[in-house]
Order: structure tokens, then sequence, then C-alpha cells
């Protein structure tokens, strides 16, 4: 095994499985297709976050001061694009939404996107993995921009094959 895989094996072990930091995004509900049972239409702020059994109230206490000194906004999700493999709707402005990334990770470096697995931060919402068909982007396109409004963050951890919100922290006002 792999040395890093390895150490990843051990956090989980001690630690459980990992959590995300997510911005909810309602208006999208209708358009997405959900990879996960429990998990909500959202922008990935942080995945992985830390492991489950890390969830305690002094790091909800952690992420409040963090990111609550971040505004709410609105923003649109205005266009379809894609990575490869997968569809998204992607949140117009963007800025935002890379600051709270940009937070947790000067907050908590051992937690990058993604695992460091990508250079860029690219706010998105998942609409599925792989393609659309041409109806379905027609309607899609035609429901578009979908306004919507950034007001918390949710901390989420999967519970027995379920992803279960942990913790609302709020945006200031």
């Amino acid at each position: 095994m792999r040395p890093d895989r390895a150490l990843g094996a051990l956090r989980f072990l001690r630690y459980g499985a990992p959590t995300a930091l997510l911005v909810p995004v309602a208006a999208a509900e209708p358009y997405v297709e959900q990879a996960a049972e429990g998990m909500p239409a959202h922008v990935t702020v942080i995945y992985p976050f830390v492991g489950a059994r890390r969830v305690a109230p002094a790091l909800v206490d952690e992420l409040g001061d963090v990111l609550g000194r971040h505004r709410a906004f609105d923003f649109a999700l205005g266009a379809i694009g894609r990575f490869p493999g997968v569809a998204y709707l992607a949140p117009q402005p963007a800025a935002p939404f890379v600051a709270l990334v940009e937070a947790c990770v000067a907050r908590w470096p051992d937690h990058p996107p993604f695992a460091g697995a990508f250079s860029e931060t690219v706010p998105h919402v998942t609409i599925r993995p792989g393609d659309l068909d041409a109806e379905e982007e027609r309607r899609i396109e035609a429901a578009l921009p979908l306004p919507a409004r950034a007001e918390c963050v949710w901390l989420m951890a999967p519970v027995g094959g379920r992803w279960t919100r942990r913790a609302t922290i709020p945006l200031a006002a």
C-alpha cells in the first residue's frame, strides 16, 4: 500500500469518515441527480474535511469564527459547465465561494479542497456524473439563471450510509 493511502486508512480508523463543508443550494434541487443519500444540491467548500469523530462543539465554534466573518451573498446559477465526466451549474459570481474555501484552507491547511487534487478552485453545483442528453440540457438552460442566496455553510457527516447535517454555520447578515 502506498504511504499516502496507508495514512488515509489510519486517519479513517481513528477519526471516522471525512466530513464535508458545503453551501446548500435549494434552487438547484430540481436539476441535480443526487449521488449520495442525504446530500443536498450544493457548492462544496471543503471535502474531505475532518473525520466525523472530530466533530465537536469547539470545532463548530471555530467554523463559526472563520466562516462568520464572511457576509451572506446572492448569486445565480447561470450556465452549464463540464469537467471530464461531470456536468455542473456554475455560480456567478464565483469569488465569494472561493473566499470561503480560502478562509478554510488558511485555518485548516491539512484539508485542501478535494484533497489537493486540483490546482484551481472552481465553485460548482454538480448536476450529474456523465453528460446531459439534449432534452435535459434544454430544460435546464430554459430555467437559467437560477437566483440563490448563500446564508450559511453546512457541516455534513456520513452516518449509516446517509449524509447528515451536523451543524449549520451562519454567514454574517
